[in-house]
This record gives structure tokens, C-alpha cells and sequence, in this order.
């Protein structure tokens, strides 16, 4: 079972944030954006079942609004969106949200062990939590050790008036 989404129509990446599918924008108007934006044809024809990524349509919303290519012919998106995208799309207008994605490494497991080789189960360590004293970064297993040393060892330190 996969877990990788399906890549945006415009600029080829996970469409993780969210998509509308391209059966519900402007085709000919995308085109003609396309063409004076990037200032190049779409090589590929749009089909209906095409997505396109939030972070296109509000980086062309974008660029009409604030950009000066305040065109209404140019205009090929849709703005119904839910409330989850709405905020989001909120948010980026903003300055706060970027469209951030990792490419991750394809890797081949082995189908068969070889044979006399034997498949092993290595255990992994368990490794407890430990924190961390604010004053002299001695660590400890628990809260409360770290609690009786910083009562005892940073007494002055401390300028609350529990102790």
C-alpha cells in the first residue's frame, strides 16, 4: 500500500496540502496563464481528472493580485474551498506557509534471503528519556532526581518562592 500523493499538473509535486482537481478550473484560461506566465505552452493536454495544487492556485492568485497582471482573462481558478484550505490559503497570503516536500530515496528490499543465510530479528535498544539540568547540562533518568539536584545543587539560582 502506498502513501505517495499524486503530483501536481503544474509543477510536479506532492499534492500532500491538497488539491482541486482540474475539471473544476478555467482550462483555456490556465493555458493562456500558463503561456504568459512562464512564457512557454503546457506540453501535456489538461484533463478532467488532473489535480492542481493549492500552492499553484494561490501563487497565480498571487501573482494577479499583487503583481500587476491584473487580468480578468487570465483568471482560471476556483475558489471554493473548505475551511481547513481557506485558513491555509489565509495563511500564505500571509508571508507564514510555504510549500515545503522532501524527495525521498527509492529503495529495493530483497525478495528472497539467500540460502543457509538466516533472516534475524536485532532488537533495538530501548533508550529512556533523559533530562537535561538547565544549569550544568548534568543528565538524569528522572524528573524528580532532576528536581532534588537543581533544589540542592542551583538553590540560588532558583527565584521561585517554592522550594
Amino acid at each position: 500500500m502506498s502513501i505517495q500523493k499524486a503530483l501536481c499538473f503544474i509543477c510536479d509535486r506532492p499534492t500532500a496540502d491538497g488539491a482541486v482537481l482540474a475539471v473544476h478550473v478555467d482550462k483555456e484560461n490556465l493555458q493562456n496563464w500558463f503561456l504568459n506566465v512562464c512564457e512557454y505552452e503546457l506540453a501535456e493536454e489538461i484533463e478532467d481528472d488532473d489535480l492542481i495544487c493549492y500552492f499553484c492556485l494561490w501563487h497565480a492568485e498571487f501573482q494577479w493580485k499583487f503583481d500587476e497582471m491584473a487580468d480578468e482573462n487570465l483568471v482560471w481558478w476556483n475558489l471554493d474551498l473548505d475551511d481547513a484550505a481557506r485558513e491555509r490559503r489565509k495563511t500564505y497570503f500571509e508571508g507564514k506557509l510555504e510549500q515545503c516536500w522532501v524527495q525521498l530515496e527509492k529503495i529495493e528490499l530483497p525478495q528472497k534471503w539467500a540460502a543457509g543465510e538466516e533472516r534475524r530479528i536485532v532488537e533495538a535498544e530501548i533508550r529512556h528519556r533523559l533530562w537535561k539540568c538547565i544549569y550544568c547540562e548534568k543528565k538524569f533518568r528522572y524528573t524528580s532526581n532532576l528536581s532534588r539536584h537543581m533544589k540542592k545543587m542551583h538553590k540560588g539560582a532558583i527565584r521561585c518562592e517554592n522550594r
